[in-house]
């Protein structure tokens, strides 16, 4: 299972190479792909891509802040949908929020993590593929970010300091000039240090139907990038689970024979993705409860039995095990939604 690279941030940085001077037959040596593969504007490319672009760049041109160059020239859709869904958050809190939960979107092996604390708030990036590079790839993300927030959104002056794991790839200067901070290197995480209080700021295009829209649609990407990274006969077990669960058949035994599968092949290919066979079944139970709550006609004693549990009492567990609350409080907070 290879991991992948938004289409737009494969094509800027490509594009950026090219303007750089490389040739498309430098590309395409140092990634094993076309330059017509990686610049398909829905493709997404083998994520090893833009590390093994940049170091080649930093062989050309060693010292050379050419990734803040490229951080300062690529347009936001280098995010993949994201930078949309935090230009109509209400506030630079749920904007970070947006990249928080969608990271999987730009890389799959990206994690980004936010977290705030009486002595300040950081957003936290990683990426098991950072020594290809020396971090030049965490250097545009951060750029890129930094600047979407200020230029973008219309938060200026929200960062206290940045870190980098990594040493300078260049003059210091050129960290410091670029983002108007202190930067410091050779930290314990690549971060984004924030201003406490600008995390309250409002984002001049706040929109909540449209910020609801884009997030809805990010789900949906994400969704679509979780299935085609699956294995084969896992999807086929999730797509049949889902199946049974419309006709109310909720065993593991069942879900393995309907996707031709003995029970304990079955219970492996779960096993490899870190899960099991009860485990996707309770997932499409949760996700049922949620749409059949949110139709009032529905009885709560009714969704049970649809569900197959012997009985309300039963399902009220599973539901405040699942979501923290009750079936019935669940309903009254989501009515609007």
């Amino acid at each position: 299972m290879k991991s992948t690279l938004s289409a737009g941030a494969a094509a800027a940085n490509v594009s950026f190479a090219l303007s750089r001077g490389l040739s498309t037959d430098e590309i395409e040596k140092v990634t094993g792909v076309s330059c017509f593969e990686l610049l398909k504007p829905e493709a997404r490319s083998p994520e090893d891509m833009m590390p093994n672009i940049l170091a080649l760049l930093a062989e050309k041109f060693p010292g050379q802040p050419f990734a803040l160059e490229m951080a300062q020239a690529t347009p936001f859709s280098y995010f993949g949908g994201l930078a949309d869904g935090a230009r109509f958050a209400d506030d630079l809190r749920a904007a970070i929020g947006v990249f928080v939960k969608n990271s999987v979107i730009i890389a799959d092996q990206l994690e980004i993590s936010f977290s705030e604390s009486a002595s300040g708030a950081w957003l936290t990036s990683r990426h098991p593929m950072d020594h290809i590079d020396d971090g030049r790839s965490h250097e545009v993300g951060m750029g890129l970010v930094t600047r979407l927030f200020s230029d973008f959104l219309g938060v200026s002056d929200c960062l206290e300091c940045v870190t980098f794991k990594h040493k300078p790839n260049c003059d210091v200067s050129h960290y410091t000039e670029y983002f108007g901070v202190p930067v410091e290197f050779n930290a314990p995480d690549m971060a984004l240090y924030f201003r406490p209080e600008k995390l309250s700021a409002k984002i001049k295009y706040a929109n909540i139907s449209l910020f609801n829209y884009v997030t809805a649609h990010l789900s949906v990407i994400k969704k679509q990038i979780n299935v085609s990274n699956e294995p084969r006969e896992f999807s086929l077990l999730k797509r049949v689970a889902e199946e049974n669960a419309l006709g109310g058949v909720f065993s593991a035994a069942s879900v393995a024979a309907a996707a031709n599968m003995s029970l304990r092949t079955a219970q492996r290919v779960t096993a490899a993705q870190g899960t099991s066979i009860q485990e996707l079944i309770e997932n499409v139970r949760e996700l049922r409860a949620k749409e059949l709550l949110g139709d009032k006609c529905n009885d709560i004693s009714a969704i049970a039995l649809l569900l197959g549990y012997s009985d309300e009492r039963a399902f009220r567990r599973a539901f405040e095990r699942w979501t923290g609350q009750s079936p019935s409080d669940y309903r009254s907070t989501n009515k609007n939604q």
